[in-house]
């Protein structure tokens, strides 16, 4: 029986990553935002690449649709961050430990119930955490960091910004739609390993397109990532996992 491994994405530059290491040509065919699907196989391995759109709630729907449709029993994502420490570099991976939210609930019963019901999957998930990073850190290119990470409908370009919400946050990433996936995989009791390339350092002199010069350093580790997912699932006979 064949092993199936769904890759959810956000945009264009993680998705084109990720078709690029595994061999697909896709010319022009990648849009910036739009909610895409693409399905090959190799050999035993049945590949799927979704990419949702940014924001949390095209993640959120994309992420429940995939949960309903595959029955997954464990929810893999897959996507590049802004690095919110200067100890971390272009290409770095950050394993995902936790999140939290730049704008959260003015309420704090609703934020104490969140931060109930994520403490909780992390927890369900830790084995999965663990098995998923030895993987990825078997490859000796890969510069691995378990931490929690940051979510915001915005963009951070200003270094007095960053330090402040690195420090308020204890985050060492950010990105856009993290929070919201972990949620739906709380919701759906489903297990949940985030892994984020740093494709930034949310300064000034790096927003724009990533840079030509940057483009290996997330090739090399979008790479160890494929393999170390592949890796992982490797001996189960039917694998219905989404990234």
């Amino acid at each position: 029986m064949s092993t199936k491994l769904c890759i959810m994405t956000a945009y264009a530059d993680e998705t084109l990553a990720l078709l690029n290491v595994l061999g697909q040509d896709v010319g022009g065919s990648v849009d910036w935002n739009s909610r895409l699907y693409f399905e090959w196989t190799d050999g035993d391995k049945k590949w799927v690449v979704m990419q949702s759109g940014m924001g949390k709630v095209r993640a959120a729907s994309m992420c429940q649709m995939i949960i309903d449709t595959y029955q997954v029993d464990t929810f893999f994502e897959f996507g590049f961050a802004g690095g919110l420490i200067d100890t971390l570099n272009i290409g770095d991976v950050v394993v995902i430990t936790g999140v939290s939210e730049h704008d959260v609930p003015n309420r704090p019963e609703i934020q104490r119930e969140q931060d109930t019901w994520r403490a909780h999957l992390f927890h369900a998930s830790a084995s999965s955490i663990s098995r998923f990073s030895a993987a990825l850190s078997a490859n000796p290119g890969v510069t691995l960091t378990k931490a929690s990470v940051i979510c915001g409908d915005m963009d951070i370009y200003d270094r007095e910004v960053r330090d402040r919400i690195a420090e308020e946050s204890g985050a060492v990433a950010v990105n856009w739609e993290s929070s919201a996936i972990v949620d739906v995989c709380a919701i759906n009791n489903v297990k949940y390993v985030g892994i984020r390339i740093i494709s930034d350092l949310c300064v000034a002199e790096d927003s724009g397109p990533i840079p030509k010069a940057r483009v290996e350093r997330l090739h090399k580790s979008t790479k160890a990532y494929v393999n170390a997912l592949a890796d992982f699932n490797k001996g189960r006979e039917i694998l219905s996992d989404a990234v």
